[in-house]
C-alpha cells in the first residue's frame, strides 16, 4: 500500500514538474525536458501524452535536426484555463483576465464608486461577461473570479472581518451569489498584490511588500509562501505608529503610516491625478517638490523600521510603487543612512507591476491552484 502511494506521488510530482517546464518555455523537446528533471524519456513522453489529452501541451511540428532524428516541439497551451481578477476599491474596479502562463489577456480600469446594492453588483456582472465575450473564451475554461478587497479576510476566502473604508462588508459574499457565475473568492488588496509580484519569479525569499496605494498595506512572504498571521491581518503596516498623536487616520487612530504615505497624499496635490504629480514633480513643480519630500522623509522612516524589524527585502508597491524607479536610489540612501546596521542597497526593491497587481494576484490564485493539482 505505501509502495503504491509512493509510486503514485512520484508520478504526479513528475508529470507536475513536467507541466511547469514547458508553461515556461515556448517550445522545448522531450529531450531537454529529461535533462532538466533527471528522468527517462520514456517517463516524460507517458506524462506528456496525458498532458496533450488534457489540452494543457501540445505538439507544434520538430526542431531542426542536429545530425540525427527531428525532436519534436513541445508547447504549453496557456488558454486551456484562465481566470479573472477584480479589483474593488471605493471608487473604482479593476479587472483583469490572465491565462495560465500568468499573461494578461485583457485588463480594464473602471471608475465605479462602491455602493451596496442590485445596481453595483449587476455591473460588476456586465463587466465580467462583456470581458469573457471579447477574449471568446469558453466559459467552462474559466476557473474563476478572484476578488481583491482593502480589508482584512477571514481563513475561509469569504467572510470580512475590517473594512473601514466600506463602512463594513458583512455579508458581501452571499449578495454577490447571484452575480457571480463562476467559483469566487476574497483576497486581501495587498496579499493579492504581493503574490502578483512575486508570482513569476518564484524563491524561498522573505520579502515584506508594501502596498502604497490609497490606503498603504502589506504582505509577508515567508521562504516565498504568504504568511497570514494568527487572525489573518498579517502586513496590516498601514496602521503602525508613526507618529504618536499625530495625523487622523481613517481608521479613527491618530499617526498611522497610512496617513503619512497613502498615495492620496501626492494625487491631491496635482488635482486627483497620481500619473500628474510624478509629471510636475520631474519638471521641478515646486509644489509637488515639498509634498514629496514630506512623503519620502516618512517613507524612509517605514522602510528602515520594516528592514530592522524584518531583516530583509522591502518590497514598494501599490500605486506610488509603479513611479518609484527613478527616486529608487535616493530612497535607497536615505534609508542606508537612518539604518543603525549594515543594509544592502538592493534590500530595497520596487514594483515591476501596475496599479492591476491587485486583480492580477486574485487572479493568479485560481492559476495556481489549478497547476499545483496537475
Amino acid at each position: 500500500m505505501l509502495s503504491k502511494a509512493t509510486n503514485i506521488e512520484i508520478k504526479k510530482i513528475n508529470r507536475n514538474n513536467i507541466y511547469r517546464i514547458v508553461l515556461a518555455k515556448e517550445n522545448i523537446s522531450k529531450q531537454e525536458i529529461a535533462y532538466q528533471l533527471h528522468i527517462s524519456i520514456p517517463t516524460v513522453s507517458q506524462n506528456l501524452n496525458e498532458l496533450i489529452e488534457y489540452g494543457l501541451v501540445r505538439e507544434n511540428g520538430t526542431f531542426q535536426s542536429t545530425g540525427g532524428r527531428k525532436a519534436k516541439v513541445i508547447s504549453s497551451n496557456p488558454m486551456a484555463r484562465v481566470a479573472l481578477g477584480l479589483d474593488i476599491t471605493p471608487n473604482h474596479v479593476n479587472l483583469i483576465m490572465v491565462d495560465l502562463a500568468s499573461h494578461v489577456l485583457r485588463s480594464q480600469r473602471y471608475r465605479l464608486p462602491f455602493q451596496r446594492g442590485q445596481g453595483y453588483y449587476a455591473t460588476l456582472e456586465k463587466l465580467i461577461g462583456d470581458m469573457v465575450k471579447s477574449t471568446r473564451v469558453s466559459e467552462e475554461n474559466i476557473l474563476g473570479v478572484g476578488v481583491s478587497l482593502p480589508a482584512i479576510i477571514g481563513a475561509d476566502s469569504r467572510s470580512v472581518h475590517y473594512a473601514p473604508l466600506f463602512d463594513g462588508l458583512t455579508g458581501l459574499y452571499e449578495e454577490l451569489a447571484d452575480y457571480i457565475k463562476y467559483p469566487y473568492h476574497f483576497m486581501n488588496d495587498a496579499n493579492a498584490g504581493g503574490f502578483a509580484e512575486l508570482y513569476d519569479n518564484p524563491s524561498s525569499r522573505n520579502v515584506l511588500y508594501l502596498s502604497l496605494s490609497n490606503s498603504v498595506g502589506g504582505a509577508v512572504f515567508v521562504n516565498g509562501k504568504l504568511y497570514y498571521g494568527e487572525d489573518m491581518r498579517s502586513g496590516e503596516f498601514g496602521h503602525m505608529t508613526l507618529v504618536p498623536d499625530g495625523r487622523r487616520c481613517y481608521c479613527g487612530n491618530y499617526g498611522c503610516v497610512d496617513a503619512y504615505c497613502s498615495a492620496l497624499l501626492l494625487s491631491n496635490a496635482a488635482e486627483g491625478n497620481l500619473a500628474l504629480f510624478f509629471e510636475r514633480l520631474k519638471a521641478g513643480d515646486s509644489k509637488c517638490r515639498t509634498a514629496w519630500e514630506e512623503y519620502l522623509h516618512y517613507l524612509v522612516i517605514v522602510i528602515n523600521n520594516l528592514n530592522v524589524s524584518f531583516d530583509c527585502e522591502v518590497l514598494l508597491g501599490g500605486y506610488v510603487g509603479r513611479y518609484l524607479k527613478p527616486y529608487l536610489e535616493k530612497i535607497r540612501e536615505l534609508t542606508v543612512k537612518r539604518c543603525n546596521f549594515h543594509m544592502k542597497h538592493s534590500s530595497i526593491q520596487v514594483s515591476r507591476l501596475n496599479e492591476e497587481s491587485s486583480a492580477m494576484g486574485a487572479a493568479l490564485y485560481y492559476i495556481n491552484e489549478f497547476i499545483s493539482q496537475i
